[in-house]
């Protein structure tokens, strides 16, 4: 028998707000999250229109997001990787 994996929405856990900004592949929308109204930003990137390269870079932001520890940065979280 195969184990099954249980898949979570992330609209099953946050609530997506307002626009706070955008570039050529991503946008940053305000989230609340469901369980605890903690607010966080949320970057939302289209990775069908990024390139192996772009891929690569994504890659990369998201491991020197993880690392960055300052006062005036923002912490990443977590990320989620779909449609790759």
């Amino acid at each position: 028998m195969a184990a099954q994996t249980a898949t979570t929405k992330f609209s099953d856990n946050y609530d997506l707000k307002e626009e706070l900004g955008k570039g050529a592949f991503s946008i940053v929308r305000r989230c609340v999250q469901k369980a605890t109204s903690a607010e966080f930003a949320a970057k939302i990137i289209n990775t069908k229109k990024l390139s192996a390269r772009d891929h690569q870079k994504l890659e990369r932001e998201a491991r020197i997001c993880r690392l960055l520890k300052h006062a005036n940065i923002g912490q990443c979280h977590f990320h989620i990787v779909l449609g790759v």
